[in-house]
């Protein structure tokens, strides 16, 4: 489903001074506009007293022509004006007058990444307004609070004139964001100048989560469930285990080489539990305490960079459908019609907390996390997955589905494995870690059987190495597929360049015949080595676009 942006009623034009066009914003009531700070700011000077601008601006509602301008000034406490090193940057206006009915801008907590979006701006020399359409590409920016947006660089550019804009989604129309900056300007907060934008087609958004970090009030007009549960925000006072802390920043900051990382909290009061719902808060754009970013500001207690995780669930207590629901819903996987995911963007990391305390702990983990699991070496997928107990024939219900992957992805690297070693020299050996590992696994079934309280280290031991042994074959399965990719792309460019060459009249041409063959032996006889085999058919397909032009030229016959 593609949704008709251009029909929006709620889209807005903030103007200043002399009706000077300042940037966008939407409506989000009758009596309330979203915008960027830098927007309302360059209007005037701020206020001496409280910071904020000393002059109104005044509103233009474009989506709902014939409706009158009305002036706005900041809601005091909605004030967020962009820091030097490019935080912040959002306000809220109130209105004298109410707008006409809604509907109204549909802000939404999504996962903002991989979506594609339309963005409505409105330069100086457009009055009616100019679209963009671009695809969201991930954080980035200070403090990682914005998400990166690419556009095409031949189409319309976002320039001066977008600034407060709402970014749509083009699947749902639900609004995921807010337009902040393009490339040239990112630090500042400030638009690039009218008629100068840059060719590259990179601006970035203020997603929704980070526009709730600074403007809580604007929750009032948002929907869609926050990504981290309720239960990791509650008030807690219980230390944190400072080296499990490190070890989830280190996970979800791709510094520590794992997918699925499991961890035994053992109580609700432990300081390994606290360490956890630390790391889903302090993470998440919208709930991170305004001091936290990488650290504590004792700097001893390390957490995951902001928007590191897309989600974190609360299984304890709940069905398995609320939980994958959850999922479904913040990957948008059924906005769509009848729940089509076509859109839908995968998470990258996740937390699943308390699996064992779920109504059915078996049941979520098989239709829920197992499938996930068998995602995250191909995708790079963390996940991280907590149990409240050792829970011994969960985790071993896991870890014998991971081994079994890992068989699968082996089994596979083999067979890419003997077609590039036929083709490419010196491809790398596919590890052999499955068999080992199948028999660890049997050795702890029978351990759980009959003595517990020696499992749990070996345990834990198998689950690392399997995971370990997981991330080393997709590794080398992919590395194989690349070779063979880059193997059959130079067979396809020198069969093209013959083929160029014989609609010439050149293929018994005494300058390219040997150069051609030099470039197919490499390629055909026997395993070559790829970069001598790429000279050799760059050689070639120079060597016809010479004799061509020689051709063209008169200098062949």
């Amino acid at each position: 489903m593609q949704v008709d942006s251009g029909n929006a009623p709620w889209p807005v034009r903030i103007r200043g001074p002399h009706r000077r066009v300042l940037g966008a914003g939407m409506a989000l009531d009758e009596r309330h506009v979203l915008t960027c700070a830098h927007v309302v700011g360059a209007a005037g000077e701020p206020d001496p007293h409280d910071g904020l601008p000393a002059w109104p601006v005044d509103v233009d509602l474009v989506g709902q022509p014939g409706v009158p301008t009305v002036s706005a000034r900041v809601v005091p406490g909605c004030w967020a004006p962009p820091t030097s090193d490019g935080r912040g940057d959002v306000a809220l206006l109130e209105l004298v007058t109410p707008l006409p009915h809604g509907p109204f801008a549909p802000l939404r907590r999504v996962r903002p990444s991989g979506r594609r979006v339309v963005v409505c701006g409105y330069p100086d020399t457009l009055e009616h307004g100019v679209y963009v359409r671009a695809r969201l590409a991930g954080r980035s920016g200070a403090g990682r609070e914005r998400v990166q947006m690419d556009s095409s660089t031949t189409g319309p550019q976002i320039i001066q004139g977008f600034s407060g804009a709402a970014v749509t989604d083009e699947s749902t129309g639900h609004v995921v964001g807010m337009v902040v900056s393009t490339y040239g300007n990112s630090d500042g907060g400030q638009d690039a100048v009218a008629g100068h934008a840059p060719a590259s087609g990179l601006s970035w958004m203020i997603p929704v989560e980070t526009i709730l970090h600074y403007l809580p009030r604007v929750g009032d007009w948002v929907s869609g469930r926050p990504s981290v549960d309720l239960d990791f925000r509650l008030p807690d006072q219980t230390p944190v285990d400072a080296p499990s802390a490190r070890r989830i920043a280190d996970f979800f900051g791709h510094r520590l080489p794992a997918n699925v990382l499991v961890i035994v909290t053992v109580h609700p009061e432990s300081g390994t539990a606290a360490a956890v719902r630390r790391a889903a808060v302090f993470s998440s754009r919208e709930f991170r305490p305004p001091s936290g970013r990488d650290a504590d500001p004792d700097g001893e207690l390390a957490v995951p960079p902001v928007g590191s995780i897309d989600l974190a669930v609360e299984a304890a207590g709940r069905r398995t459908g609320d939980v994958s629901q959850q999922i479904a819903d913040w990957i948008g996987a059924t906005d769509g019609p009848a729940g089509d995911a076509g859109h839908a963007t995968p998470p990258q990391a996740l937390i699943i907390n308390n699996i064992d305390e779920a109504d059915e702990p078996e049941k979520l983990l098989s239709t829920v996390v197992l499938p996930l699991v068998d995602q995250a070496p191909a995708r790079d997928l963390r996940m991280l997955l907590t149990f409240r107990s050792e829970s011994v024939p969960l985790r071993i219900t896991l870890l014998a589905r991971r081994v079994e992957s890992l068989r699968d992805v082996e089994e596979t690297a083999r067979r890419s494995y003997q077609d590039v070693a036929a083709r490419v020299a010196d491809p790398p050996q596919v590890p052999s870690r499955a068999t080992p590992l199948r028999m660890r696994l049997t050795a702890l079934r029978a351990a759980a059987a009959h003595d517990r309280d020696s499992l749990a280290a070996g345990l834990a031991s198998t689950e690392r190495a399997t995971d370990r042994a997981l991330r080393e074959a997709e590794a080398v399965r992919q590395r194989l597929v690349a070779l063979q990719e880059s193997w059959s792309e130079l067979r396809g460019r020198l069969d093209g360049f013959l083929a160029m060459a014989v609609r010439h009249r050149l293929a018994e041409d005494p300058v390219l015949s040997p150069i051609y063959r030099s470039a197919y032996e490499l390629l055909f006889d026997g395993p070559c080595e790829l970069a001598a085999a790429e000279a050799a058919v760059r050689r070639f397909s120079d060597a016809v676009l010479t004799r061509i032009e020689d051709q063209r030229r008169g200098g062949v016959g």
